[in-house]
């Protein structure tokens, strides 16, 4: 177990800054999720890491040991570090046993020593039955447990995964990411991990770091960042929202494109606001502040995803898939909200959802 210290480190390359002033310390035995969409500078953080970038500006280091700096760089293999890429990169000519034990060959260990390590490591992955099969001989969710183990072998102090599972179909997705996280638990290395999928974010860290443009977003677990996001980008990124602009008057905030509904407030911004509400924090009451007509609702078993015309705007409704034999299109209803988040509406989110480039 190792601990990851950054020291405002900036990556730039030409005139594009990748990276902005990213200072932070990953704990001892943390599960890290880097999340952002593409382009925003998560891969190139966790290559830096790796040492196979080396930061413009900055110092990082794992543990005491200064592995980057303005005068000093440590290579890849000297840093004890253990990596998995999208790719399984398996040797298709060896078998399971082989694939894994190649870093300690490399490293000439004895024999003994290799023999009890991959058995180790290939019972931590669920894998022992498979040690003589090739690699043609086992689905892709094995195949990445292969490379995860070739990963763990060598005992490494850090564990960087960079979207391990983007190729595998969804249902063996998420059987993998409890997996990744089982065996994280297990072994306690501190693990760096890369993706894109906020799902595989939410199930599997101790903390996220939401990136935008090079920028840290939010940090904090993934209950801080879902229910208190820090701006639109964030609430925008992680799970579903929908954004409603609305004017704070006593008391309470008004929707012109609502008809001129109106919602309770007695938060203390005033002016004009962006209201966000997540779909599931909607939900029918005879009460409800807002009245509407139901235009469309899917049943999805587990759920019933609704939209709602209130005025001109299209709200979205998420409800238990046993109220679905309840409602019918174009009936009349009213909807409360249980949470919704407040925003300046200042325009930030219209910037920060530009496509990168």
């Amino acid at each position: 177990m190792s601990t990851v210290t950054i020291r405002h480190v900036t990556k730039s390359f030409g005139s594009n800054v990748v990276l902005q002033d990213f200072n932070e310390t990953f704990r001892e035995g943390e599960f890290i999720t880097l999340l952002g969409p593409s382009g925003c500078g998560k891969t190139t953080m966790l290559r830096i890491i790796a040492g196979f970038e080396k930061p413009t500006s900055g110092e990082l280091y794992i543990d005491d040991q200064l592995v980057s700096g303005p005068k000093t760089f440590v290579p890849p293999e000297k840093r004890g570090i253990g990596m998995v890429f999208q790719s399984y990169a398996v040797w298709p000519h060896m078998n399971v046993f082989e694939n894994v034990a190649y870093p300690l060959r490399i490293q000439k260990q004895d024999r003994s020593r290799i023999q009890e390590s991959v058995s180790r490591v290939l019972e931590i992955v669920h894998l022992s039955q498979y040690a003589e099969r090739l690699p043609s001989q086992l689905s892709g969710g094995q195949q990445q447990r292969v490379a995860l183990a070739r990963a763990l072998v060598a005992a490494p102090r850090l564990l960087l995964l960079d979207e391990p599972l983007s190729n595998l179909d969804a249902k063996l997705r998420e059987s993998m990411r409890f997996e990744i996280k089982e065996i994280q638990q297990r072994t306690g290395i501190t693990v760096v991990y890369v993706t894109h999928d906020q799902t595989e974010a939410m199930a599997m860290s101790d903390r996220i770091f939401l990136i935008n443009r090079g920028v840290v977003q939010q940090c904090g677990t993934p209950q801080e960042i879902y229910n208190h996001p820090a701006n639109q980008f964030v609430a925008d990124f992680l799970g579903k929202v929908d954004f409603f602009k609305g004017e704070v008057e006593q008391g309470r905030i008004v929707f012109p494109a609502m008809d001129g509904q109106a919602l309770p407030y007695a938060g203390d911004r005033g002016g004009k606001v962006e209201v966000a509400v997540r779909p599931e924090n909607f939900f029918f009451a005879p009460d409800g502040p807002l009245s509407g007509v139901l235009e469309t609702m899917y049943y999805l078993g587990d759920v019933t995803d609704c939209r709602v015309r209130v005025g001109e705007t299209s709200v979205r409704v998420i409800v238990g898939g046993w109220q679905h034999a309840q409602l019918a299109p174009g009936q009349a209803v009213r909807l409360q909200v249980r949470d919704m988040m407040v925003f300046p509406d200042d325009g930030l989110l219209e910037q920060m959802l530009t496509i990168q480039t």
